[in-house]
């Protein structure tokens, strides 16, 4: 077999409509593969106005039960 053959049969296998939609399926996979591998949840942090209502809030809620309960006694 011959060089120019050899070229031939391989320039004919890697055309095929076949090889090429194994290897674009296989690119698929692994790429998909090494994102979930990379995946990683990305934390918020926390924020300081969220912590200072949720203080407030709890404030209030506190100053409305006082509330209640002196008009309750009067």
């Amino acid at each position: 077999m011959f060089l120019s053959e050899f070229l031939y049969i391989i320039k004919r296998v890697l055309s095929s409509p076949f090889v090429i939609g194994i290897v674009i399926a296989a690119f698929l996979y692994l790429e998909l593969v090494f994102y979930i591998l990379n995946y990683s949840k990305k934390t918020k942090p926390p924020l300081e106005a969220d912590q200072s209502q949720n203080r407030n809030n709890k404030d209030e809620t506190e100053e409305d039960s006082d509330d209640e309960g002196l008009e309750a006694s009067k």
